[in-house]
């Protein structure tokens, strides 16, 4: 008979396509991982991955069995959490894969005050592009996701989880730190630092702009990063200024390393969402946290960090 904890293995070898990835992620050795796929394999009759030197390849059979093991590991885990639950206890492991910045700052608040109601519960929190995270999603790798696009796919549903602010920085050397406000059109006369051309910030960034006649090619863009953190380390520096979201960079706000300065007429806000596979059945756990997150706790949490 086949093992839970033998497709529990098997999922994540697939995911990592490498045995010692797949080690190091369950705390196993590797010669463990090896020996279990091996004993999978024998049972089943069939061979499960390809090896290509250091990588690992699914077979058809394997690939058959993706779905399937899937299944099998999450009705194990809701029939642990629902017995559990009978005991008053509640129990369980909620993966989140996370795209924005935002999220990735108010998440580690949030969940930490929900493990103080429900210490039994793990979290398990990834940060990635939103194309991984839907594809997550879809794969039903993860059981929630943190997007600032609502997806297409009709197989997800998203809800609203905060409205973000995205403000201007600058530097405590800027000509404009002693500016209580500045028009649109100043916004081209200094060198900007920007995210990379497909993140969601710069998107909106765009967006908003032509709304007041500018277009995101007026701006003399010196630099573009691949996070928020060196976005606010270049522009503490003094290299530029930026448009990122306020939660993102509070921290330096409150220490004075930057300053934010308003533009007139400019407001650039945008909804962070939550997001989930509607195909996959919610375990008791997954639906506590939510409930908590739309609680009064959970909402006047939100807003204190959020501000």
């Amino acid at each position: 008979m086949v093992e839970v904890h033998e497709l529990q293995i098997f999922l994540v070898a697939a995911e990592e396509e490498n045995f010692s990835a797949a080690a190091r992620k369950l705390h196993l050795s590797q010669p463990a991982i090896s020996f279990q796929i091996q004993g999978l394999e024998q049972r089943l009759k069939l061979q499960l991955f390809q090896r290509t030197g250091k990588r690992i390849l699914l077979t058809e059979a394997g690939r058959d069995l993706m779905p399937l093991a899937r299944e099998m590991v999450n009705l194990s885990s809701r029939i642990e959490e629902t017995m559990c639950l009978q005991q008053g206890i509640v129990k369980g492991h909620v993966k989140i894969a996370c795209s924005t910045s935002p999220g990735k700052y108010l998440l580690p608040h949030l969940i930490g005050a929900f493990r103080k109601h429900y210490p039994d519960v793990q979290f398990s929190v990834e940060v990635m592009s939103r194309e991984a995270v839907e594809e997550k999603l879809l794969a039903q790798q993860v059981h929630i996701g943190v997007l600032s696009i609502s997806s297409k796919h009709k197989e997800l549903e998203c809800w609203t989880f905060f409205d973000d602010e995205l403000v201007l920085i600058v530097g405590t050397t800027h000509p404009w730190v002693t500016r209580d406000v500045i028009s649109p059109l100043e916004l081209k006369d200094v060198d900007w630092i920007l995210r990379e051309g497909g993140a969601a910030t710069r998107q909106l960034i765009a967006s908003t702009l032509a709304e007041h006649s500018l277009s995101a090619d007026d701006l003399k863009v010196g630099m573009e990063l691949g996070s928020v953190e060196a976005v606010e380390e270049a522009v503490e520096a003094g290299h530029g200024v930026s448009f990122v979201s306020r939660i993102a960079v509070k921290r330096a706000l409150e220490l004075g390393r930057i300053k934010i300065i308003p533009v007139e007429g400019l407001n650039v806000r945008r909804q962070i969402l939550l997001a989930r596979n509607k195909t996959r059945t919610c375990t008791c756990t997954q639906l506590k946290f939510r409930e908590f997150l739309e609680s009064p706790e959970g909402q006047q949490l939100i807003s204190k960090i959020v501000g």
